[in-house]
């Protein structure tokens, strides 16, 4: 037996599918998207789709790292600057 999907999942559908190509149209039409594709580089990777999608996977993926990195950083420089704090009070 073959269950049909409810009309309101291809309504959903639809409006999601509406929804996202609005978004992409607003993107692409964005005068800094349309400058960076004009540009050597964005037409370089127009032409080199794995590697655009390498690039973004790699910054996306290493955002976290370096953000725990930084978050680490201003945590110990707090650290200090309040012991410090602390240690001329006691001094």
């Amino acid at each position: 037996m073959v269950k049909e999907e409810p009309p309101s999942t291809s309504k959903d559908f639809q409006e999601l599918q509406r929804r996202v190509s609005l978004l992409i149209a607003a993107v692409q039409s964005n005068s800094k998207v349309v400058a960076f594709m004009k540009s050597p580089v964005g037409q370089y990777l127009d032409r080199h789709p794995f590697l655009t999608l390498t690039l973004l996977v790699f910054a996306a993926v290493s955002a976290v790292p370096v953000g725990c990195f930084l978050l680490l950083v201003v945590l110990t420089s707090l650290a200090a600057f309040l012991g410090v704090i602390l240690l001329e009070d006691y001094g």
